[in-house]
């Protein structure tokens, strides 16, 4: 096989006209992930980039929208490009390029529910607490107002506690405390829950919905602990090539990999080697108990400058998602 078969530029071109739905809403196109150094352009005009890989990344089509049919233009580069992680030594995996992963139309309100923090502090107490901070996306910077509702759900979607807040800034901060019966995340019983979020701001509605584990992960001299008692953990490396589709994977197969690595082989860690993979991958491990370490693109290099401040942005991002 001859990988420079891949180390081109490849165009792509996706013609549309705007639904009426859109009309006074914010519009994105969001790529779960693309391999690498995209660029996308809305009638000519560049209105994003993004050089890493292996993290999702946005592309706002308000106020670049015409009447009538638009054209939106995605390129991306896969030759190697020393100022960008993996790149720059001697990698021993390939990097498939393309758009790989999925790319969303998402239509919202101007103000709406951008990402959510939770920290679980304690799990160890006979009762729970949570801690949230939800990020209100504001791309227009609008005056922000109104009310947040957070409600604490179980497997099942039954609610088990609820709290509002007032919306005063980009951020709002939730908490609720002396939650009783809560299990614990464990490799034997990945006990999951949701936090449903409601904005209500004077620019319209929005909800999102954020699924976690209440549980503690650490490293001490005594080894790793989980959940406050000692586990050995046994594990593999994963790739996310495959044959005949090389990155583009598809969500079952990429399901069907934790599976085996969970029930076949009975492993309780896996390390994403060496990069940020599918996040249908990571959302089964949540599902089955299986462990994650993961890596942000590279394998035994450290480049420039530009190399080192864009591995930064990869750590960043990779948290953020």
């Amino acid at each position: 096989f001859d990988e420079k078969v891949y180390q081109r530029v490849f165009p792509y071109e996706k013609r549309f006209t705007p639904g009426p739905s859109w009309q006074g809403r914010e519009v994105s196109i969001v790529f779960d992930g693309a391999m690498a150094n995209a660029k996308v352009s809305l009638n000519g005009e560049e209105i994003a980039a993004h050089k890493d890989g292996y993290t999702p990344f946005e592309a706002r089509l308000t106020g670049h929208i015409r009447d009538g049919e638009n054209i939106l233009t995605v390129t991306i580069d896969g030759s190697e490009n020393p100022d960008i992680p993996p790149f720059g030594g001697q990698i021993d995996y390939l990097t498939y390029a393309g758009i790989y992963r999925e790319a969303w139309l998402r239509v919202t309100s101007d103000i709406y529910v951008g990402n959510g923090k939770i920290e679980t502090p304690d799990v160890l107490a006979g009762k729970k607490s949570l801690r949230a901070r939800i990020d209100l996306a504001n791309p227009q910077g609008l005056p922000l107002s109104g009310r947040l509702v957070a409600t604490l759900k179980d497997g099942s979607g039954a609610a088990i506690a609820t709290v509002e807040a007032a919306i005063t800034g980009p951020s709002v901060h939730v908490a609720l405390d002396d939650l009783a019966g809560i299990a614990l995340w464990d490799i034997d019983n990945p006990a999951l829950y949701r936090l449903a979020v409601t904005i209500d701001t004077p620019r319209g509605q929005d909800e999102a919905e954020f699924r976690f584990g209440f549980r503690s992960a650490e490293f001490t001299t005594e080894g790793f602990k989980l959940n406050g008692k000692p586990l050995k953990l046994r594990g593999l490396n994963r790739h996310q090539s495959f044959p005949y589709v090389g990155y583009a994977l598809g969500r079952s197969a990429q399901e069907r990999d934790a599976e085996i690595l969970k029930r076949e082989l009975k492993l309780n860690m896996v390390r994403t080697s060496h990069y940020p993979q599918s996040t249908y991958f990571l959302d089964r491990c949540d599902e089955l108990g299986l462990l994650v370490f993961e890596e942000i693109p590279g394998w035994q290099h450290i480049g420039g400058e530009s190399w080192k401040d864009e591995a930064v942005e990869n750590v960043r991002r990779m948290i953020t998602r």
